[in-house]
């Protein structure tokens, strides 16, 4: 990761990309986040753990 910020300027010349950069911030795109059952994760995730350790030989 970066520990700098980052400050560049960038210049934008060209008619239609300007024009597609209003457009772009105008109209958003919209993120959905999906809702997680994590005690339900949790519970998948000591499952497989203990089937992994299970299928292990101990010599």
């Amino acid at each position: 990761m970066a520990t700098v910020s980052f400050d560049k300027d960038f210049v934008v010349k060209d008619k239609e990309s300007i024009k597609r950069i209003h457009q772009d911030l105008a109209s958003p795109r919209q993120i959905t986040v999906k809702k997680r059952d994590y005690k339900a994760e949790n519970k998948r995730g000591v499952q497989l753990l203990k089937q992994q350790l299970s299928n292990l030989k101990i010599c």
